[in-house]
């Protein structure tokens, strides 16, 4: 059995650390019963919406027990994208693919697995994605584990039994822990899956590390052209180097005018001191002088007077 080799494979990784319980799980559904007393319990007997759609995603799990059950032609698509994840630093823009349940005509109206009395054909076998619905398990803002009410349902009865809404959270909680388990295998266990069948549900690892080889000689090119640029513009000198000689010149600078202000406040005192002195002399001089002058000046007597 497919199913069961597969979780042969998924018991030499470790998580207990990942998977969880229903008894970890909080609830994030509004107006559908107290959750305590009384339980949302979809009426997928007497339901009128259809909401079947064709294309539904599944797992790898999911498809394993297609192949079990000989139902693996109404399977299509490839798991793509998990060799990035595992590949890149930033998985922030990987955008992952899954196979999907693939309708026989051309514009499906819902799940190719619908009777013509609009009923599941494959109700015992049907994935856990369609055996959780419209519950869905979901990671809030806290890292917490939610179990969410899908919009998509509006044929359900609010009840009390409490073992068919468990039913429904247990389906949901083995959906999430498989999509984690398939995510980690399908990184890393690529050869395994192919020897167990499971290769035309995979992209092509070859062509991937081409593309992948090809994406890193592109980055190796843009850094390379990068350095060039910072050569071209990096100073004969490191910038650090700089900056310290120009902190130190500067501070040499600052010094030499302190210390030429100083020697000009010296020489200004200097030069009024000689100033005054100057001054000084050359009153008493014109003093003397002219104390001199009115001792030699003759006396002019008139001319009547002789």
């Amino acid at each position: 059995m497919k199913i069961d080799e597969l979780y042969s494979l998924v018991s030499e990784m470790d998580f207990s650390k990942v998977l969880i319980k229903s008894s970890n799980v909080g609830f994030l559904i509004e107006g559908k019963g107290d959750l305590k007393t009384t339980f949302p319990v979809p009426d997928c007997s007497n339901c009128i919406e259809k909401c079947c759609p064709p294309r539904v995603v599944i797992s790898l799990f999911d498809v394993a027990r297609f192949m079990d059950s000989n139902l693996e032609n109404f399977v299509t698509g490839k798991f793509e994208g998990f060799v990035d994840l595992f590949l890149s630093e930033n998985n922030e823009d990987i955008k992952l693919h899954h196979p999907h349940m693939n309708p026989v005509v051309t514009e499906p109206k819902g799940c190719v697995f619908l009777d013509d009395d609009k009923r599941c054909s494959i109700y015992e076998k049907r994935p856990f994605v369609c055996r959780s619905y419209p519950l869905a398990i979901r990671v809030d803002e806290n890292k917490n584990k939610v179990a969410i009410w899908m919009g998509g349902c509006r044929n359900y009865n609010i009840s009390t039994d409490e073992q068919a809404f468990r039913r429904l959270l247990d389906s949901a909680v083995q959906d999430y822990n498989e999509k984690l388990m398939a995510n980690a295998v399908l990184m890393n266990y690529r050869t395994q899956l192919r020897e167990l069948g499971f290769g035309k549900y995979m992209e092509d690892d070859w062509q991937i590390l081409i593309q992948y080889n090809k994406k890193n000689k592109e980055y190796e090119t843009q850094i390379k052209d990068m350095q060039k640029t910072i050569e071209r513009l990096r100073a004969p000198q490191d910038y650090t180097n700089i900056m310290q000689r120009l902190q130190s010149d500067n501070d040499w600078l600052k010094e030499q005018i302190v210390n030429l202000e100083r020697e000009m406040s010296q020489q200004r005192e200097k030069a009024h001191s000689i100033i005054s002195e100057l001054t000084t002399q050359l009153s008493e001089q014109r003093k003397f002088m002219e104390s001199i002058q009115k001792k030699e000046e003759p006396v002019k007597k008139g001319f009547w007077k002789r």
